[in-house]
């Protein structure tokens, strides 16, 4: 089975793109891959690296531009010209399917593989709201003979019909071993031997770390030797918010108690340093850190309202009401204050984890794929 994905991303690696990476790892051999992003960089070169021909199909600058919380009109104009383009270019990949893997993917790519004529599947890794979800369940609806979501509050929000809840797949592999915990720390530059409660992922203010630090404060006052860290960057937008966490750190008085630590690779050296992984998205899609974190036996804080949400239980962590930052600070103290509560977690968060191994979750959307072409 031939498959042409596109994806916007070719720069930086989302949640969206570690998906898609996880999957043709963990592939059948029977799937013959290429992909079509809309810029080059790192990611791009990552596929390449990996034996996946790529094309590039270049955006002029206003539809790069755009955002999902503002389309505009420039860029609606511009958009069946490049749809055109993409779809010369699918024809050329000789595609039996189409996977579209992000949002600006799907509103492209649909589009051009209804030109080509080539069935296409999306899979939806986002919460759009307003005109950015009403374009979606047009072109979905139009564009799409098959969907698959990354979870049950994804697949309920965009509400386009069948749409198969397909959890996104984890290189649980890569967790197997870790490393001691104080070499793990050493590592990361973070002192001490007090219990640690992490933020892990790209840094957006829809994450949630203003609400991280301020619950970390609260946690601090009451277990004075726990200390927290911020893992991450800023990547595809606010460049300017972490100057302004520095500057919240710094008026909560969490100087000395909290690292920021720039985005390591090797994602399990934090979870071998940690105690306690913490979630404050406003509705998150999925959560990839949590099924990562749990992989090494770290349990997870989180707000009810998302993905995370689905992906936990009382054994393997807690779910608060959404934005109730008094329940946060419970539950990690919670967590933090039993010893054997920690204990049990971390034996039943690895057991949880291994439904989303790469091997399981790929045949899942190998299937999908599958049934879309016959």
């Amino acid at each position: 089975m031939r498959i042409t994905i596109v994806d916007q991303a070719g720069a930086h690696a989302g949640g969206a793109e570690e998906t898609l990476f996880a999957f043709l790892r963990n592939a059948p051999k029977s799937l013959v891959p290429h992909a079509v992003l809309f810029e080059e960089g790192a990611f791009s070169e990552r596929l390449r690296s990996a034996g996946v021909p790529t094309s590039v199909v270049e955006l002029p600058q206003t539809i790069a531009s755009a955002r999902r919380e503002r389309l505009g009109v420039r860029a609606a104009l511009a958009m069946p010209a490049i749809a055109d383009r993409i779809a010369r270019t699918l024809r050329a990949t000789r595609a039996d399917v189409i996977y579209t893997n992000s949002m600006k993917a799907h509103i492209l790519g649909g589009a051009a593989a209804r030109r080509a004529g080539i069935p296409c599947v999306m899979y939806f890794h986002d919460l759009p709201e307003g005109l950015a979800l009403q374009t979606l369940r047009v072109v979905s609806r139009a564009g799409s003979r098959a969907r698959m979501a990354c979870s049950c509050i994804v697949r309920d929000a965009i509400a386009v019909g069948q749409t198969t809840v397909v959890y996104p797949p984890i290189d649980l592999d890569r967790f197997a071993q870790l490393p001691a915990r104080a070499e793990a720390r050493a590592k990361l530059g973070i002192p001490g031997d007090g219990p640690l409660v992490v933020l892990v992922g790209r840094i957006n203010r829809w994450k949630g770390h203003d609400r991280f630090l301020r619950v970390a404060a609260r946690v601090s006052a009451r277990f004075s030797s726990a200390r927290f860290a911020i893992v991450g960057e800023p990547v595809f937008r606010d460049q300017d918010y972490l100057p302004e966490l520095r500057v919240l750190a710094s008026a909560l008085r969490l100087d000395g108690r909290l690292q920021f630590v720039p985005w390591v690779d090797d994602v399990a050296t934090v979870y071998a340093a940690s105690d306690v992984n913490v979630n404050c998205s406003t509705r998150e899609p999925f959560g990839r850190a949590v099924i990562e974190a749990a992989a090494c036996g770290i349990p997870t804080v989180c707000f009810d309202d998302s993905g995370a949400a689905e992906t936990i239980d009382a054994s393997t962590g807690r779910s608060v009401r959404a934005g109730d930052e008094d329940a946060m600070v419970a539950a990690i103290l919670n967590v933090l204050c039993d010893d054997e509560l920690r204990r049990r977690a971390a034996t039943a968060a690895r057991s949880s984890a291994s439904r989303f191994d790469a091997r399981v979750i790929g045949a899942q959307m190998y299937s999908v794929l599958r049934a879309a072409v016959s």
